[in-house]
């Protein structure tokens, strides 16, 4: 099984979104870093731990990933139209929005920013000790 992080990258990219230039995993890298002529995903994962407990033993794993979305300078597409489409990619994947923050602009690049957490329950199959 893959890790959540590359399970996120992997469901983005084969979404193909024309608003979006790239999508990295772990880190921007650093001449990315003060670009603002692309619209940019970065996917770190924020959770990975044991769940469904039965019998003194767990019966899955919860994984959640973090999508930060930097927007370019002066978008020309529709920010909430493009948002609605990633949540929609990650639910009709089986992953839950834990939260959708607010945008955030940066007071030296004046960029936009949006972060959604996004949660998914994988059960796992485990034989008798």
């Amino acid at each position: 099984m893959e890790l959540p992080v590359v399970q996120a990258v992997n469901l983005v990219e084969s979404a193909n979104f024309d608003w979006l230039d790239e999508v990295f995993q772990g880190s921007i890298p650093t001449e990315i870093q003060d670009n603002d002529t692309k619209t940019v995903a970065l996917i770190t994962e924020y959770l990975s731990e044991p769940t469904s407990f039965g019998n003194s033993r767990f019966k899955g794993w919860q994984v959640g990933v973090e999508i930060q979305i930097f927007y370019r300078d002066k978008p020309t597409f529709n920010l909430l139209e493009a948002e609605i489409n990633m949540a929609t990619l990650f639910e009709k994947d089986g992953w839950l929005i834990e939260q959708s923050k607010n945008h955030i602009k940066d007071l030296d690049t004046k960029q936009m920013s949006k972060v959604f957490y996004f949660t998914k329950k994988l059960r796992i199959e485990k034989e008798a000790a």
